[in-house]
């Protein structure tokens, strides 16, 4: 294995399992992917530091996102009320890693009190400017110290498979849930059946942004943790994963 040598990398334990023994599967651009022998979680292991990882999302990454932002606003739409009809009709509805804001729009023309937090700073601009969002923070999301229990719906959409510190972040999660709140979790499928078998020519793997990639094993496997169970698995003809969380 040969590391790019121009970026610092971390080791970590498996954040599933605790797990330290990890098969090697591919290397692409200097980085090596690996699975995890206990759990089958495949990640990158060693990976970059935080701050590199930090730096594929600026204003061109969410200016791509934002060019399509007609269909991206109906689809948030679609999401939204598929959560009132089977989850939570209103309440206090968080969107962690909202980008533009299109989530948080949506919720908050169904009624609910929307909020959003986003690492990059020019599309929280983009959702305070154009979409008229007051609620919209930059940064991460154990930086905001929202009060306990406080969110009656948690979503992140393509967020988790990001996230450096899984366990903070679910722990985290967790700490903000209401009762009787919903956690939301859309992330690639690794296990799907449409995953090509040589996982190097998939289109989610993506050196340096997506650090993880989970099943329908080891995604609820992470969130039992932090004592929060499996409440729905949506079935998905694309390769991802659409589960729905709450307490245990």
């Amino acid at each position: 294995m040969t590391l790019a040598t121009d970026r610092p990398f971390e080791t970590i334990d498996c954040p599933v399992c605790d797990g330290a023994s990890f098969e090697p599967l591919f290397e692409k651009e200097g980085e090596p992917f690996v699975r995890c022998r206990a759990c089958g979680l495949v990640l990158i292991n060693p990976r970059p530091v935080f701050g590199i990882v930090a730096e594929t999302y600026d204003a061109a990454y969410s200016d791509g996102y934002i060019r399509k932002a007609a269909k991206k606003r109906a689809r948030c739409r679609r999401w939204v009320r598929r959560m009132q009809r089977r989850h939570q009709a209103g309440g206090r509805w968080l969107d962690v890693g909202c980008s533009a804001g299109f989530v948080v729009e949506a919720a908050q023309q169904a009624g609910f009190e929307a909020h959003g937090v986003e690492l990059e700073a020019a599309a929280v601009d983009f959702g305070r400017r154009a979409l008229g969002l007051a609620n919209v923070a930059c940064g991460t999301l154990e930086a905001q110290a929202y009060p306990d229990a406080h969110f009656d719906v948690i979503s992140m959409y393509d967020v988790i498979e990001h996230v450096p510190d899984l366990n903070a972040t679910v722990g985290e999660l967790k700490r903000i849930l209401r009762p009787r709140g919903v956690i939301e979790i859309r992330t690639p499928d690794v296990g799907h059946w449409t995953t090509p078998r040589a996982l190097d020519t998939w289109p989610e793997i993506k050196p340096s942004e997506h650090l993880y990639y989970f099943d329908r094993n080891t995604l609820p496997r992470l969130f039992a943790r932090h004592g929060l169970k499996l409440r729905e698995r949506r079935f998905m003809f694309k390769s991802a994963l659409d589960l729905v969380f709450e307490h245990a």
